[in-house]
């Protein structure tokens, strides 16, 4: 694994790692502590990663266990959560990233399948940041245009986002 992508993916994944970190040590700024040391051992030890998968399986059982390995020293063992109640709580992490990996492949998909139009119209008010006068004037369309037009968007790739998630959920059963 390039180093790029295992920073990427461990980056990607930091607010999962940092929130299963927190529940063990209880404290912000050591659950960032653990992060960053679970992202330094990983860029000792990415010849070993074959797949992102197996990277962010590591990192959260690390990331676990380097809070409790802070939580012993400190002499706080007691104050952690139970094994039982840590499990739980990374399944529930780990189901709400495959949701949110699975809603944004298919927000991509649906993307892709919209007009060379529409996509630019994205393109300029999300990734660009421009607003309703600045759209208006650089596609040479009233803003209430703009404003509908964007609407009709939002409407339309929610409907898709929705049909691919239950088609892709029906594979699934």
């Amino acid at each position: 694994m390039t180093e790029e992508l295992l920073v990427k993916t461990l980056l990607d994944a930091r607010p999962r790692l940092v929130a299963g970190a927190l529940a063990v040590v209880r404290d912000v700024h050591s659950a960032e502590d653990v992060f960053q040391e679970v992202l330094l051992r990983a860029l000792r030890m990415r010849e070993s990663f074959s797949d992102e998968g197996g990277l962010l399986a590591w990192a959260r059982v690390t990331a676990r266990n380097l809070g409790i390995d802070q939580v012993r020293r400190s002499g706080r063992l007691g104050e952690i959560l139970s094994e039982l109640a840590l499990d739980a709580m990374h399944e529930r992490l780990e189901a709400a990233s495959d949701s949110q990996r699975l809603r944004a492949e298919a927000m991509r998909f649906c993307v892709e399948k919209l007009p060379e139009e529409s996509r630019t119209l994205l393109r300029l008010r999300y990734d660009e940041g421009h607003k309703g006068p600045e759209l208006s004037r650089l596609l040479r369309r009233n803003e209430a245009a703009i404003y509908k037009a964007l609407s009709r968007l939002h409407q339309a790739l929610r409907l898709c986002i929705n049909q691919r998630l239950a088609a892709q959920e029906g594979t699934q059963s």
